[in-house]
């Protein structure tokens, strides 16, 4: 493992914020993110979660269902994630999401969960701060996958340094 996130033997897993950024060339921050991310070695693998191209997949189609962005650009963004070689999620990746739920549960809800533990972890709230934690389940999902083959999960959403501020072991890169 490396010591820094984006070193040239790192093999990346993107999560949907950074798919559609870097794929969506009218997206406001194409331009700068776009550049972080060609700055990473090209000789490193580069890979996506069934979980983002299912976010994508629905983004595309709610979109279309409410008339809302050009129906072709959406489909080329998503044709083009799917270009990606895509890691199956297992039941390796299940044991790896159960341990990194466990770890963000235990970190931020200690107190709460010796009452009550709140159902959905978009509503658990940070102890230190009172605030929700806004950790999707979805992003769960791609960083047990990121874990479970110690590839660096790169991401343009900062509020997920959370996740690896209660398990180490999810390396992070915010673009």
């Amino acid at each position: 493992m490396s010591s820094k996130p984006g070193a040239a033997q790192d093999a990346f897993l993107f999560d949907t914020t950074v798919l559609s950024i870097y794929l969506d060339p009218n997206h406001p921050q194409h331009i700068a993110k776009g550049q972080s991310l060609a700055a990473l070695p090209a000789e490193n693998p580069r890979f996506v979660s069934p979980v983002a191209l299912g976010e994508l997949g629905f983004g595309t189609r709610l979109a279309s269902l409410i008339g809302k962005g050009d129906p072709a650009r959406l489909n080329a963004i998503l044709a083009e994630a799917r270009a990606y070689a895509v890691l199956d999620i297992t039941h390796h990746t299940a044991s790896a999401y159960a341990e990194l739920k466990s770890k963000v549960a235990h970190k931020y809800l200690a107190k709460t969960l010796r009452q009550d533990r709140p159902k959905y972890i978009e509503d658990w709230i940070d102890k230190a701060t009172g605030q929700k934690l806004a950790i999707d389940e979805n992003d769960l999902w791609m960083c047990a996958q990121a874990k479970e083959r110690d590839l660096v999960f790169v991401t343009a959403d900062a509020r997920m340094k959370r996740i690896p501020d209660a398990d180490a072991e999810v390396r992070l890169l915010i673009v």
